[in-house]
């Protein structure tokens, strides 16, 4: 009678096959993964940062500054902008000013802000 050897065993070569795959697609989906934001705590850093003074205080904007109110943007992208602003009126915000976790609090505030329509 041949010894089976334990890799070549139809049902074991998918059990690891089957769990590569699991991990394969787990680590993106983590990493992907970003912080939930606070809304009050956003609202803070907002204004601490004085993101209001262009962007105004309803977010609708100001002095030139875009609206942000009911921003549809997702958290990576929103990190970013705010890293890497696509005008030189917009200041970058590196994470030893606003970390990831503060980044996700203000995104979560200006999503809970009303947008304006223009009549």
């Amino acid at each position: 009678m041949p010894r089976r050897i334990f890799m070549t065993h139809p049902t074991s070569v998918r059990r690891i096959f089957l769990l590569l795959l699991f991990f394969a697609v787990l680590l993106p989906i983590s990493a992907c993964s970003s912080p939930e934001g606070n809304v009050a705590n956003g609202q803070r850093w907002y204004t601490m940062h004085t993101c209001h003074a262009c962007h105004g205080e309803d977010g609708n904007g100001r002095k030139g500054g875009p609206a942000v109110a009911g921003l549809d943007m997702g958290y990576h992208s929103f990190v970013h902008r705010l890293r890497k602003p696509k005008t030189a009126i917009m200041p970058a915000y590196g994470e030893e000013k606003i970390n990831d976790q503060d980044a996700a609090d203000i995104l979560a505030f200006l999503k809970s802000l009303e947008k304006k329509t223009s009549n």
